[in-house]
């Protein structure tokens, strides 16, 4: 039986993990101040510290709230279940807020018993017509204005990242000034983010423009792009050249290729005049060699920390110059 105070959150959709956990927090202080909130780093606090942070009693208020981040993905099982016994005793006045931002091992122990104990929350990444519809809720609460059709010209530039969106809309909404949001707009104050890059990136390759490709991709590494998203980026980019690719030669207008994808007739068409330049083989080829990567990196052969990132740049760049 779950218990009243534990709570656990988890999922792909870390921006909205992360806002969650930050209201928690700060209807907490507003209620009850900083003097009984503990936020603990659960990759780096030691299971003692954990422990007696959440056995501790309140020291002026009625309630403690621990929030502890990434625990469960970061400890071996044999560690964390030494944890176990305190979960399960988790006094009445400390609220427990397990956050993850990465996935954690469903099958050990240590998970089910928080299955068990904890309401749990998961927080998955909107896509398609939710996506639409979060954006608009996104502007509509900065009290501007943008219709579904725009907030998919916006997708197709920025793609599904929310973090990103979200700094988008803040800009968009600033610029607007009450006015309807406008794909002018859009062009004009989201021109020099990574999907245009990376729709840059394609144009080079079709053109067999290694040199310029090189150049390209060193600039989206100055910028301060994370190695994980140009990996998403460039193997969604190739996804996309392959499957519209196959429906264009089925016959499939544009138009019909964009209702079959649920994507932006704007990406459909951009991405068909690059697919005309690739043969089926280099297609396949490329994502065989991308998922193989993702293999290497899920599996801890490639690090992808901060400043470590050079190995799987350097992996990414061969693919795409294959």
């Amino acid at each position: 039986m779950a218990k009243p105070n534990f709570y656990f959150m988890a999922g792909e959709d870390t921006f909205s993990l992360v806002e969650e956990v930050n209201r928690w927090k700060d209807a907490f202080l507003e209620k009850y101040g900083d003097t009984d909130l503990e936020e603990l780093d659960g990759e780096n606090a030691s299971v003692e510290v954990i422990a007696n942070a959440l056995q501790a009693s309140p020291f002026l208020s009625p309630k403690r709230l621990v929030i502890l981040r990434n625990f469960l993905a970061t400890r071996k099982a044999e560690q964390a279940n030494t944890l176990l016994p305190t979960l399960q005793k988790l006094p009445d006045s400390t609220f427990l807020l397990m956050a993850e931002l990465s996935e954690p091992d469903k099958r050990s122990s240590i998970f089910k018993t928080v299955s068990t104990l904890a309401t749990q929350r998961l927080f998955l990444k909107p896509k398609g017509a939710q996506l639409n519809l979060w954006i608009r809720r996104r502007v509509e609460a900065l009290q501007a204005k943008i219709d579904s059709h725009v907030a998919d010209y916006l997708i197709s530039w920025v793609g599904d990242d929310l973090l990103r969106i979200q700094n988008e809309v803040e800009k968009l909404s600033l610029y607007a000034q009450g006015k309807p949001i406008t794909p002018a707009m859009i062009d004009e104050l989201v021109a020099d983010n990574v999907q245009k890059s990376i729709f840059t990136l394609t144009d080079q390759l079709a053109q067999k423009n290694y040199s310029a490709v090189l150049k390209t991709f060193e600039k989206l590494e100055q910028q301060g792009e994370e190695a994980g998203y140009l990996f998403a980026m460039v193997t969604r980019q190739f996804r996309l050249l392959l499957e519209i690719k196959a429906l264009a030669d089925q016959g499939q207008s544009p138009v019909s290729i964009a209702k079959t994808m649920a994507a932006h007739p704007f990406v459909v068409q951009s991405t068909l005049r690059y697919a005309k330049n690739f043969t089926y083989e280099q297609l396949e080829s490329a994502l065989r060699e991308l998922l193989t990567l993702d293999r290497r990196l899920k599996t801890g052969l490639i690090s992808l920390k901060p400043r470590e990132e050079d190995p799987f740049l350097l992996q990414l760049e061969k693919i795409i110059l294959a």
